[in-house]
């Protein structure tokens, strides 16, 4: 049974609900309804999770915000779990458009976002996603706004670290769907760029469960970049998400593809899966397997701090970057509907939310978006598991800065 979460937080306005009908007593607050599609019980949870936090903590703000200016507007949210199935993914958004819910902010990947996007062009429904990195998805005048870097950036940044850590020879492995397919390409692109050379790779269906045959396809490659190029000049490349741990259990066994280096992506870092099997955690920590995703702005430290901290408060762990996106995606979502006179619609947003998002400084830093809604600007950190005091951790073992192309670790 799929699971729905509402977070309502109010002060002024009196909220009951009836089944999916929400009544509210007459007067003072014109409601401002936030739609959320997260992964909270499927793959890549951690952040769905965290993102679900993000919104209950910046629903209380927005409103604490009104109320100190003596705002007209109210912010409710309503959650639901997608289970990164982009097929409920379009259920869960046609209910949030039967309740007139027409701002999202989600889902978490391009796939789900792929599948959802003309649903709402046509229902007038604004999408803002907080990790969609696919490059296929950057359409200028669309519905789509996503608050992180597209997949050319993550690729880039990814191809630095390896070319600078001496690899010169990748045998990529990667999921099939909308994101993980713009990373592979973005990677095969900037790595190709810096002189090295990316092997044919396996890719592996979305529904995967059962890994052998791409591990020992990925071996066999693996053992031919191998014949002619010195093992510290070879890495595997792996994009993907949560059923990685599946395939680490299976390579933690195999001497080839313990002989190179790893490298990761976006939709691992900060993985509790990942981190909760031993196995696994055990693999990544020998196999190095830095993890690039969307890096803080230290500038921002005094905002994202603070919250950070609120949302592990809930969750137990520290959110990343994409999570804090979802929190400056409620303020510049409710604060951009609330500059409408009289009832707020989607195509006022639409047509406001970038002018906004480009004079909005959040947790995730500036929020500047380019002509596709995405958003221009973004360094990338590296996180890696690690063993800290006898207990696997991620640490953040290095940043890239997309500006300078300056690569800085850390200890």
């Amino acid at each position: 049974m799929q699971k729905r979460y509402h977070f309502l937080f109010t002060s002024t306005l009196l909220v009951i609900f009836f089944s999916s009908s929400i009544i509210a007593s007459p007067g003072i607050k014109k409601k401002i309804e936030l739609g959320g599609l997260f992964s909270i019980t499927g793959g890549w949870n951690t952040l769905g999770r965290s993102s679900a936090a993000a919104v209950q903590l910046a629903v209380e703000d927005v409103n604490a915000y009104f109320d100190r200016i003596g705002s007209s507007y109210q912010v409710d949210a309503i959650v639901e779990d997608t289970q990164l199935d982009p097929k409920i993914a379009l259920t869960k958004l046609q209910d949030l458009s039967a309740q007139n819910v027409h701002i999202v902010i989600g889902p978490q990947s391009s796939a789900e976002v792929a599948n959802i996007k003309d649903f709402a062009q046509q229902h007038d429904i604004l999408i803002l996603s907080q990790s969609s990195t696919a490059g296929s998805l950057s359409i200028p005048g669309d519905n789509v706004f996503r608050l992180c870097p597209d997949d050319d950036l993550e690729g880039e940044a990814v191809s630095a670290l390896m070319y600078d850590d001496g690899i010169r020879v990748i045998v990529p492995i990667w999921r099939d769907d909308a994101g993980n397919n713009g990373l592979h390409d973005a990677t095969k692109k900037h790595f190709e760029g810096l002189g090295g050379t990316v092997s044919a790779g396996v890719q592996y269906a979305a529904s995967t469960t059962d890994f052998t045959a791409a591990v020992n396809d990925l071996s066999t490659q693996l053992t031919t970049a191998l014949s002619g190029t010195p093992a510290n000049q070879v890495a595997v490349y792996l994009a993907g998400f949560d059923e990685v741990v599946s395939l680490f259990q299976l390579a933690s066994v195999n001497s080839t593809l313990k002989s190179v280096k790893w490298y990761g992506s976006d939709g691992v870092a900060l993985s509790n899966a990942v981190l909760n099997d031993s196995t696994a955690a055990d693999f990544a920590n020998l196999q190095d397997y830095p993890n690039p995703t969307f890096g803080l702005d230290a500038a921002a430290e005094p905002i994202w701090k603070d919250v950070a901290g609120r949302i592990q408060a809930i969750t137990g762990f520290a959110p990343d970057a994409f999570a804090l996106g979802v929190y400056d995606a409620v303020w510049i979502a409710a604060r951009t509907a609330a500059l409408a006179k009289g009832n707020v619609s989607a195509d006022f947003v639409r047509n406001a939310l970038p002018e906004f998002a480009g004079s909005y400084f959040g947790g995730t830093g500036w929020t500047v978006l380019n002509e596709a809604g995405d958003r221009r600007f973004g360094n990338f950190d590296y996180w890696a598991i690690r063993v800290v005091n006898n207990n696997f951790e991620w640490k953040r073992v290095a940043t890239y800065n997309s500006a300078s192309k300056e690569i800085i670790r850390f200890p």
